[in-house]
């Protein structure tokens, strides 16, 4: 049986950074990779060489910067998630003959500096998603002979948590034409899951609950590399790729199962295990083809195989992993961008699309996502050290799941938005 997460008034102030059943399992729903500007051109980045942003999808791309740039991105995500199910998965009745709920959420997104040591090579540092746990369900018992023993009881499943990446790189622009990169990663992972059995008018019994918890640190590594082809003096195409190691993640994994009234708790069973998985390795390779300073056009594919990692599968429920791999298509246009007169034009617009095809498969259906993208920036200053100094937001429209196999359908609204900062250090006016 399926449950619906509950709505977002149910949760009091929780801040949660992702709200979905099938983040319960494996390492939770992992998160797209990249800033408010990638993100709006269905997260392609993997050829992307562009002066005036971040690009810490492709450790390479840190190189496409002027020499005396500093330059910070900080996003923060605001997700809308709305749920559907069939009304048999469920013992509560509805007219419709489909279950829905509704979430929202806020929180920070990344934050990454970049700045150069000496004109070919540039380092950057910053703390960005992996995977995000976060889910809510709640239901009641409403078997006769039960309620009539037992009163009224009360079932909730909880989860919260995820794993970020803390990112310390480099790039080395070789030769105009090519570039390369090394990050190095740190994931640090802290997730909570929890159930209990409520019996809230009744006494006589006290409440079960369970408590498992995992705190999980490893390490890993990704390199890439682009190489930038002149068709003409304006119009450069670049071909980029990637390779990111596996992490092994070690750490502790505790559960513990408590019986407790209103004056007495007492401790059922209690476990403390080290955690022994790895995130595997994942190669990718994408291209983009830009107008100089007028329109750009690309597309990434990525794939990695969890088919070789196991994790505790929760009971009842066929769950396991698979090949992922993703494809994605987007772009960008500036109508004019050294136009003084029409703002309008000097902003960039950008869209894209993408298809995912996620780590797991429920009850062997496989738990893909689809979406297209849209977002813009908005520049906010004529100075010449932060002329490219801008606001950018993104917006991502979706769906995830499947009603099959009494399975939940996810359709998601999710907007990015962030600071582009760019300032140049040590720069000499020619006038004062």
């Amino acid at each position: 049986m399926w449950l619906l997460p509950v709505e977002t008034a149910a949760q009091g102030n929780v801040a949660y950074d992702a709200f979905s059943p099938y983040s319960m399992y494996g390492v939770g729903n992992l998160e797209m990779q990249g800033n408010q500007n990638t993100l709006a051109m269905g997260g392609i980045a993997i050829g992307d060489r562009n002066n005036a942003i971040i690009n810490w999808v492709n450790p390479a791309a840190v190189t496409a910067r002027e020499n005396k740039a500093f330059m910070l991105d900080f996003g923060v995500t605001q997700k809308n998630i709305f749920y559907v199910a069939d009304a048999s998965t469920s013992i509560e009745d509805t007219d419709s003959g489909r279950l829905s709920s509704v979430n929202n959420m806020f929180n920070i997104h990344h934050i990454v500096v970049s700045f150069p040591i000496i004109p070919t090579i540039a380092v950057k540092a910053g703390l960005m998603p992996y995977a995000a746990t976060g889910y809510e369900f709640v239901s009641r018992e409403y078997a006769d002979n039960v309620l009539l023993e037992m009163g009224d009881v009360q079932y909730r499943k909880t989860g919260k948590g995820g794993i970020y990446q803390l990112v310390l790189g480099a790039g080395w622009q070789i030769i105009p034409s090519l570039s390369i990169g090394v990050d190095g990663i740190y994931y640090l992972g802290n997730t909570v899951h929890a159930s209990a059995t409520n019996f809230t008018t009744n006494s006589h019994y006290r409440t079960i609950s369970r408590t498992w918890s995992s705190v999980s640190r490893g390490l890993g590594a990704k390199a890439g590399l682009q190489y930038t082809i002149n068709l003409s003096k304006t119009m450069p195409l670049t071909i980029g790729a990637t390779y990111k190691l596996g992490g092994a993640m070690g750490g502790d994994f505790s559960d513990v199962v408590l019986a407790s009234t209103s004056t007495s708790v007492d401790t059922i069973s209690s476990s403390l295990k080290p955690i022994d998985y790895k995130i595997p390795s994942e190669i990718g390779a994408g291209f983009t083809l830009r107008k100089t300073d007028v329109w750009m056009l690309g597309f990434d594919y990525t794939y990695q195989d969890w088919s070789k990692t196991v994790f505790d599968n929760a009971p009842g429920i066929d769950v396991v992993t698979r090949k992922a791999q993703s494809f994605r298509l987007g772009g960008e246009f500036i109508p004019g961008k050294y136009d003084i007169r029409h703002y309008g034009n000097r902003m960039t617009y950008r869209a894209g699309l993408y298809y995912n095809q996620g780590y797991i498969a429920v009850n062997g259906v496989p738990i893909n996502s689809m979406g297209i993208t849209f977002g813009a920036s908005f520049p906010i200053s004529t100075a010449l050290a932060t002329r490219l100094t801008s606001i950018a937001f993104s917006i991502d429209i979706g769906r995830t799941g499947t009603l099959a196999s009494n399975l939940v359908k996810e359709n998601y609204v999710k907007i990015n938005v962030g600071l582009n900062m760019f300032d140049t250090w040590f720069h000499k006016s020619l006038y004062n």
